[in-house]
């Protein structure tokens, strides 16, 4: 109810179709620029684990503590037979790229895609099938390794553009060939 009750932000740009990738039906377009267009002023996360194919949704949290982050349990049971996509938010002042723990996709046999919005711009993680789990830490300790070595407590413009440009290359050219990460901006 929390999740409904959120305000619309209509003076944000939209998500397009053209933005998301092919396989989305326009039901589940339409469910990610809402949520975009809810979250996008939030400083606490939701997210919001959806069927990509029919747009249905499956799973919604809204943080509940006082540190800003979801605590979520999932049952993979409901996620058989559908082919399943996760948003969530990612609050003005943080970084928007990927973080560690945004790679729990790669131990979900069902998730397909992580969606993660920043204020100005979005990511698409795409991960197909469960990897092994030295594929999984080798990639949240770079993760962890880009940020905190070189970035850490300095979450600016300039910070955020290049953890994002060193985690794409990273996982684009150094992973597995069907883990795929994208930038999509909005301005």
């Amino acid at each position: 109810m929390k999740y409904c009750h959120l305000e619309v932000d209509w003076n944000i740009d939209s998500i397009s179709k053209d933005d998301l990738p092919s396989e989305f039906c326009q039901k589940a377009v339409d469910l990610v620029d809402m949520f975009r267009r809810k979250t996008v002023n939030l400083p606490y996360e939701c997210l919001l684990f959806f069927d990509y194919k029919t747009g249905e949704i499956i799973y919604f949290f809204v943080e509940d503590n006082l540190d800003g982050k979801i605590r979520e349990e999932i049952y993979e049971s409901h996620f058989k037979n559908h082919p399943v996509a996760s948003i969530h938010n990612h609050p003005k002042g943080f970084l928007s790229a990927p973080s560690g723990k945004n790679f729990q996709i790669l131990e979900i046999e069902n998730e397909d895609y992580k969606l993660i919005c920043g204020y100005d711009e979005f990511w698409i993680l795409e991960a197909k099938g469960v990897f092994d789990e030295s594929v999984v830490e080798e990639i949240r300790k770079k993760s962890c390794d880009i940020y905190f070595n070189s970035f850490a407590g300095d979450n600016n413009y300039l910070t955020n553009e290049l953890y994002g440009k060193f985690l794409i290359n990273f996982i684009n050219n150094k992973i597995e060939d069907n883990i795929k990460l994208t930038k999509v901006r909005y301005h």
